[in-house]
């Protein structure tokens, strides 16, 4: 009786746990066709007015959709209307007919293009609609509306929506601090993610697009489009014909236009004036970045094109679209090392995200990691083995640094997408975690997977189980074991190893032993190098670890000094110095958020652990510049710079050091000092960052604390 009692009990609560998901997903349940939109920009009332037609799918029975829409656009009525009709609103009818050859998305200026009929009154069906402007739902700011009707599944229907608002804060977006989209005087911009177009399943509902943008004369509009964009009367058509994500664009009344073509490629530049000299290093990677990953995986679904334009600094400094790339005004004032490396991730997301989209925002993994890997695949091309180490080491370091949070499956639905510990664990971790695939299956193996997959699921929607089922038939084995432990759990293994040293009759060496980790049934190739006396060569085994232990046994001539464990920092997997370095990474990203108090305790924390780690003193040395702390700023910087460039790790910030340390004697007003530690980091000529730009730069003007330099 007790065992009839549980299961009805059981039987009761799955019906009730079925009831709250269909409630869930009620209104949800569809998809976007395509748009047909008609956008008027207002520069000098800083408004945005629409008028679209949504094609929407419904995919099981419903009487209600919801989609989401920025909280600032107030709408004013829905109406169900026929496929015959044609959008209208603000906008003058006279619009630009479709243009009909295929090109890179470049605008002409086409006056004479044949207008477009005007559309004949057809009668509509205003439906009941319920508008959230806060966004009280988890979904954020929305629109329910009423069908009027129980609609089957695989009906398809036209929605009209009428809406405009004011765009100058984040206010109504998905950020709390950076806005997304923006209506400006001089300049402004709009983003799929802003949701300024009803919207639908983040980053997995696809659709086709026809946008029209009208703006007042003297303006510019800049967007991807299929086919040539036609100007005409301060009116920008754009046509995207493959479904994919759509509503990015940028305007403004300055751009200056800079055009790339070779091999095939085609880059637009759209920037603010002075920007030259940065547009062209940028240029330089981006196509090269490109140009890389197609020869890889073929083209990407935007074809061999892409336009870049600038935004300002209140929005995020890289914002990746179907064809486009939106760059900040941070990111273009100054060629950043730092932005130079990450170009190639925001190139990468044409084929990982775009090309091969998701099937829900859960699976970003196979977006953000796999771009980010690539990118760090193109760095890794031609530079020396030491650089590949410190390549490496720097990604693992960073993986490391929040890897107990949570895991890559989960960290989508439970992390901010924007926070650190995301950042670190999708794009640190994530990109890790596909070298570690490549190492698991080899080279040649791996490389066939990614061209299988974008083969597969071009134009298509993926999940990271798509993509673990075709790893599993590539490797013509279960992967299954993989997955479980580096995708969908925490926890990394830590090394140890136990050998012994054997000397044979030939006068050779015998370093035999078993390398050990702490996790049950891990299988991972494993690389173990044994150090010798001398500079030769270091003899090396890879073994693979079956369940928590390999043995291993390496022969030398010279005598073995150490046995070496992951030399090439190969593996996912925590040490005592990496334990250090971790500390020092989340030190480095609390710095960056201004939490000068939380980033000291880290590298404190580190430097408990490591009292000879320069890499910890210099960044000790920047939290007490910027605390106005000089003299115990001097300190930290001078046991970098009274020691050698050779023993610096990383080399960098030995010529960073003497910078800083000139600021430091700046700020206290001692010129003397401050001007032959800059002269010094001249002499050294490491240009890491623009270590030498900046060093003439405080030569010729002392560092003032009290200004942004």
């Amino acid at each position: 009786m007790r065992k009839i009692a549980h299961l009805l009990f059981f039987i009761a609560t799955l019906s009730l746990l079925t009831q709250a998901q269909e409630k869930k997903r009620a209104g949800l349940s569809f998809d976007i066709d395509s748009y047909k939109v008609l956008a008027r920009i207002a520069p000098s009332e800083n408004r945005l007015e629409v008028v679209a037609d949504v094609s929407i799918t419904t995919l099981a029975e419903t009487r209600t959709v919801i989609f989401e829409l920025n909280g600032s656009l107030k709408v004013e009525e829905v109406t169900k209307v026929s496929d015959t009709t044609r959008a209208s609103g603000p906008l003058p009818e006279n619009l630009a007919s479709n243009p009909s050859t295929p090109s890179a998305a470049s605008t002409t200026r086409n006056p004479r293009a044949t207008q477009s009929p005007t559309p004949s009154p057809t009668p509509q069906n205003k439906l009941n609609f319920i508008q959230d402007q806060v966004g009280v739902s988890e979904i954020g700011p929305n629109v329910r509306v009423d069908l009027g009707e129980t609609l089957p599944a695989n009906t398809q229907l036209k929605l009209r929506f009428k809406y405009a608002g004011s765009l100058l804060t984040p206010e109504g977006g998905p950020l709390l601090t950076k806005r997304l989209a923006f209506i400006g005087e001089k300049n402004g911009y709009l983003t799929y993610a802003s949701r300024w177009l009803p919207f639908h399943e983040y980053a997995a509902d696809r659709a086709t697009a026809d946008i029209t943008i009208s703006v007042p004369r003297g303006y510019r509009v800049v967007g991807y489009s299929d086919s040539p964009v036609n100007e005409s009367q301060g009116q920008f058509r754009f046509v995207q014909t493959k479904p994919n994500f759509v509503g990015n664009f940028v305007y403004s009344n300055y751009f200056v236009f800079k055009k790339f073509a070779q091999n095939g490629l085609e880059l637009q530049f759209y920037t603010k004036p002075g920007t030259e000299n940065v547009v062209n290093e940028y240029l330089d990677i981006i196509s090269k970045a490109f140009d890389f990953y197609a020869k890889q995986f073929g083209l990407p679904d935007c074809g061999a094109s892409l336009v870049i334009a600038q935004t300002d600094s209140e929005t995020l400094d890289y914002y990746a679209g179907y064809g486009i790339l939106l760059l900040s005004d941070k990111i273009l004032e100054q060629a950043s090392q730092a932005a130079k490396e990450r170009l190639p991730r925001e190139v990468a997301y044409q084929w990982w995200g775009f090309t091969v989209a998701l099937k829900s925002f859960d699976d970003a993994w196979i977006s953000q990691g796999l771009a980010e890997f690539c990118a760090i695949e193109f760095r890794e091309q031609g530079v020396s083995e030491e650089k590949k180490e410190e390549i490496r080491r720097e990604l693992l370091e960073k993986a490391l640094s929040f890897e107990q949070v949570t895991s890559i499956l989960r960290a989508p639905a439970t992390l901010d997408d924007t926070s650190t510990a995301y950042q670190y664990i999708m794009f640190g971790k994530g990109a890790f975690v596909f070298k570690l695939l490549e190492e698991t299956l080899g080279k040649e193996k791996f490389y066939q997977l990614l061209r299988r997959f974008l083969e597969t699921y071009r134009g298509k929607n993926a999940s990271i189980a798509d993509f673990e089922k075709l790893t599993s038939e590539v490797a013509g084995q279960p992967m299954r074991y993989f997955f479980a432990r580096w995708v969908e759990s925490t926890g990394v293994p830590e090394f140890t190893v136990d050998y012994v040293i054997l000397r044979t009759k030939d006068k050779k060496f015998i370093t035999r032993g078993t390398v050990k980790q702490n996790y049950t049934s891990l299988k991972l190739p494993v690389d173990i190098q044994v150090i010798v006396e001398g500079s030769v060569e270091q003899p090396q085994q890879t073994v693979m670890i079956e369940d928590v232990s390999a043995d291993f046994q390496i022969v030398s001539d010279n005598k073995p000094v150490k046995v070496v464990i992951d030399p090439k920092f190969k593996l996912l997997r925590i040490s005592e110095d990496l334990k250090i370095a971790a500390l020092v990474r989340r030190g480095l990203e609390l710095f960056k958020e201004g939490n000068l108090a939380e980033a000291q305790k880290q590298f404190e924390s580190a430097l408990e652990l490591d009292r000879s780690n320069k890499w910890i003193y210099y960044n000790l040395g920047l939290v007490y510049l910027e605390q106005r702390n000089y003299d115990v700023a001097i300190d930290n910087f001078k046991v970098i710079t009274l020691g050698d460039r050779e023993t610096t790790n990383p080399q960098w910030i030995y010529v960073w050091s003497f910078i800083k340390l000139g600021n430091a004697y700046d700020a206290k007003g001692d010129r003397t000092r401050a001007v032959d530690a800059y002269n010094k980091a001249i002499q050294i000529g490491d240009n890491y960052d623009n270590a030498q730009e900046v060093a003439k730069k405080f030569l010729s003007e002392p560092f003032d604390p009290t200004k942004n330099q």
